[in-house]
């Protein structure tokens, strides 16, 4: 049975996957419409000048006493981690699958190159897993990565292995840490600290939670961010999805969501425009979650790590993240090995994160 019998299969498949994936991350504005993508060399300095110190003293006359005028400026430094993807597949893993009816025959049936499995099969799920690295490690990363029975938060499964999220320190990481050294940039969410999934929800969806949680964090944010007109606020989609319930019932309005593209919806909030990011959610889900046992009920409840985060900044100008290539994403060295009959892919690269300026960015989680 072909069930591929109306798509013509490129010859040269592998040197598309080479080349189309990258460029097609690389060009995908899923990700660089959060974050400034920059080209540096691990190492090299992310500086900054700030405001000069006041002018202009009472008094007039002869012989004025100078004083010393400073501006504030400030360096740090990118560190750039390490991330490769090293994967092989042997074709016996297709047997008993569709992708069966996609191998060669004879002696070539261990080769997937050239072949409807590796242009039409594995080259999308591949492209797909690697913008979620991308977004893994931008946001998520965590150098000092733990499971939560070692006192982390990542899920105990035996799939979330840290090694996915140690390449760099992410966005969040970077965020928590600046909100716990400056609490006056976070607006705390009681609705995170919930014991249970539905009760994180229930708490929320309570009248008034979320429309006065984006007014509190309107009104605590520095007004040099509420006065860019560039800045705005990126939010989880349950936050999202329970603002736009809360201004429904609360006011009898509907809050409209404009799809920009695929990924990507944003609205209005008294002037500022927010903006919904469900891939925080599907990670926070995949990855940071923890099973609790409710008191006499079965099966073990699902609580998820602050469901409810929002960022407010500037995302062009605050927050960064940099590769040695300017581009998301390596090349791809693809090949099938004759000895072992096996097929090959392998990409390294480097991957950092940075916040230009400390303390012009708000979050509330």
């Amino acid at each position: 049975m072909a069930w591929f019998e109306n798509i013509s299969v490129n010859p040269k498949d592998v040197t598309d996957l080479k080349e189309l994936i990258p460029l097609s991350i690389d060009q995908d504005e899923d990700f660089q419409k959060f974050v400034n993508l920059k080209k540096v060399k691990n190492g090299d300095p992310v500086a900054f000048i700030g405001s000069g110190d006041d002018v202009g003293i009472a008094g007039s006359g002869c012989d004025p006493v100078y004083q010393e005028y400073g501006i504030a400026n400030s360096q740090k430094r990118w560190v750039l981690g390490d991330w490769q993807i090293p994967l092989k597949i042997c074709y016996e893993s297709l047997k008993n699958t569709i992708a069966e009816y996609t191998l060669k025959t004879g002696t070539d049936i261990g080769d997937l190159t050239s072949t409807e499995f590796m242009s039409y099969i594995l080259r999308p799920e591949l492209e797909r897993q690697m913008k979620r690295m991308i977004w893994r490690f931008g946001w998520f990363g965590d150098t000092a990565a733990k499971n939560i029975a070692q006192g982390g938060i990542l899920t105990d499964d035996e799939k979330v292995k840290k090694e996915l999220f140690t390449t760099c320190d992410g966005l969040f990481k970077r965020i928590f840490a600046q909100c716990t050294s400056n609490s006056k940039q976070l607006t705390a969410i009681a609705a995170n600290n919930e014991a249970t999934f539905a009760a994180q929800r229930a708490a929320m969806l309570t009248e008034g939670v979320a429309t006065n949680l984006l007014d509190m964090m309107l009104m605590d944010a520095d007004s040099r961010i509420t006065s860019d007109p560039s800045a705005c606020i990126v939010m989880t989609k349950l936050m999202a999805d329970c603002l736009t319930y809360d201004i429904k019932n609360r006011f009898k309005i509907i809050m409209p969501w404009e799809t920009i593209f695929n990924g990507l919806d944003v609205a209005n909030y008294n002037g500022v425009k927010i903006v919904r990011v469900s891939i925080w959610d599907r990670m926070i889900q995949a990855y940071e979650h923890i099973e609790t046992e409710a008191s006499g009920q079965t099966p073990a409840q699902n609580k998820p790590n602050k469901p409810f985060r929002m960022v407010y900044a500037n995302l062009n100008s605050q927050l960064q993240v940099a590769t040695e290539s300017g581009g998301l994403l390596e090349d791809l060295d693809i090949w099938f090995d004759k000895k072992e009959r096996r097929n090959y892919i392998y990409a390294t690269g480097k991957l950092g994160t940075q916040i230009l300026e400390d303390d012009m960015f708000h979050a509330a989680y």
